[in-house]
């Protein structure tokens, strides 16, 4: 990975959750005090996980899943760390990791940029508002109805969460939809959300969540 304003290499990408995810939990309130880049090294990533648990909630970004660089797992167990929940059946962001160490509330995200985005405005967000103190009706995004731009469906068995652009009542998709794809994240401004199976014609009437 490399930091924004750098130069990728062959087999380099940029570093963008960091940011990404810095600005989102400002957004919901919090007050951010450590923000580390981990190599693929359980004594370095437990030491980083010792001084994050110190804070209320602990936001990990990738290394959740199962190949042999997901250590996150692995380093937060070797802090005594409670694992409540791992993977949600919703897409994307099947990866996420829920877990407990005294009063931290520890959040795993996916890697992929547009899978951490949406997995911590569905899960993350609310939790950091009701930890503000908000009341229960207020921890979801604005919900407002639209009409479809177009046709969409979802073939797949998880809901599937579109990144679009709500302007004038109308619902817009922004380009792809893959869990990589920053350019139609950039645009977008809702979320959509498509049952396993469902087919939703263009014109039709839907309720799409702003975080605008």
């Amino acid at each position: 990975l490399v930091p924004p304003g750098g130069t990728p290499e062959p087999g380099q990408i940029f570093e963008s959750n960091a940011l990404m995810l810095h600005a989102l939990a400002l957004g919901a309130g919090a007050a951010v005090s450590l923000v580390e880049h981990s190599p693929d090294d359980l004594e370095r990533m437990t030491e980083l996980f010792r001084r994050g648990l110190e804070s209320d909630a602990l936001i990990v970004s990738g290394g959740v899943s199962v190949g042999d660089h997901d250590l996150v797992k692995p380093a937060l167990r070797a802090l005594g760390a409670e694992i409540d929940l791992w993977r949600v059946a919703i897409k994307p962001g099947k990866p996420f990791l829920f877990g407990r160490a005294g009063r931290c509330c520890i959040f795993g995200l996916p890697g992929n940029p547009v899978s951490a985005f949406v997995t911590f405005l569905k899960f993350v967000r609310p939790a950091l508002l009701k930890m503000r103190g908000a009341s229960d009706q207020n921890l979801g995004l604005r919900k407002v109805p639209a009409h479809l731009a177009t046709e969409v469906t979802n073939d797949g068995d998880r809901p599937h969460y579109l990144r679009g652009r709500m302007e004038e009542g109308t619902f817009a998709v922004t380009g792809r939809q893959e869990s990589h794809a920053l350019f139609g994240l950039s645009r977008a401004n809702a979320l959509l959300r498509i049952a396993p199976g469902e087919k939703i014609g263009s014109g039709e009437s839907v309720t799409v969540e702003l975080w605008d």
